[in-house]
């Protein structure tokens, strides 16, 4: 786990970063720091908060928020601090994203009559078309992402390099000789509060509309814990829109604990 002083000291050092503390009797009983992002939003990192007395939050955010130049404001919110999380859900802010993870262990075949094998360059028209098939369940209803839906052009620029980056893991789901889904994984650099040392980060995982419910997701991700097992990692991290209601009840089941929970507020 990263050392929470230094979160803090690199919180306060990004570019036009902001903090604040709150006192009582003398001791730092709250504190609050925010900083602007390259998409013009304002946002409270993950070591950007943190209180003894959660109502403190309030007062501090409306100290800082008014030197904010955005009306798109986002904070990290450590999710087992349930005085935190209602401190912001106070201040008009909604749940967006959780950040979760579990431990690896050696999972049993899930069958599901499929065959997983380790993708490779000449899967890229099929990870095209699963890509395509992600966006548009994130577009709709009750997600109603902005994502762009991205040319099967862009996707294989995207993904050219993959199997060539030690940093990624790729697994193709076939059933009947046809491609129904994937998982990537993927190390991420250490230093970041959500991140379990020895842990790997399951990126991405999709299946095609028509085989969901089948068993496909269950076999991909119990392969992709068993497989992070082998390789000697302890855990492994995620994170999913909670609108997205498939993603959210299936990765719950799947034994996904909430580490993090991305809060956001639009003011209006």
């Amino acid at each position: 786990m990263a050392d929470f002083r230094a979160q803090i000291e690199r919180a306060l050092s990004a570019d036009k970063a902001a903090g604040a503390v709150a006192l009582i009797d003398g001791d730092v009983a709250a504190y609050l720091i925010g900083a602007p992002q390259e998409d013009g939003s304002s946002e409270v990192g993950l070591a950007g908060c943190a209180a003894r007395e959660p109502e403190l939050i309030r007062d501090l955010y409306s100290h800082l928020a008014p030197n904010w130049a955005t009306d798109r404001h986002r904070v990290y919110v450590p999710a087992t601090d349930a005085g935190l999380v209602d401190a912001w859900f106070r201040l008009a802010f909604g749940l967006q994203f959780t950040y979760a993870v579990r431990e690896t262990s050696p999972e049993p075949s899930m069958g599901a009559d499929v065959e997983i094998r380790e993708g490779r360059a000449s899967d890229l028209d099929a990870v095209a078309a699963l890509e395509r098939a992600f966006s548009e369940h994130l577009r709709a209803s009750p997600s109603f992402s902005g994502r762009v839906v991205a040319s099967d052009k862009d996707v294989r620029a995207d993904w050219a390099d993959t199997w060539d980056d030690a940093r990624f893991t790729h697994f193709i789901a076939e059933r009947g000789g046809r491609v129904v889904g994937h998982v990537l994984m993927y190390r991420r650099d250490g230093g970041d509060l959500r991140l379990p040392e020895r842990s790997i980060d399951l990126a991405l995982a999709t299946t095609h509309s028509n085989v969901r419910g089948s068993g496909v997701g269950r076999a991909l991700t119990a392969h992709a814990i068993r497989s992070a097992h082998e390789n000697e990692y302890r855990a492994l991290t995620i994170d999913w829109r909670v609108v997205n209601l498939l993603a959210d009840r299936f990765f719950t089941a799947r034994g996904f604990r909430p580490t993090f929970f991305r809060l956001y507020r639009h003011v209006p």
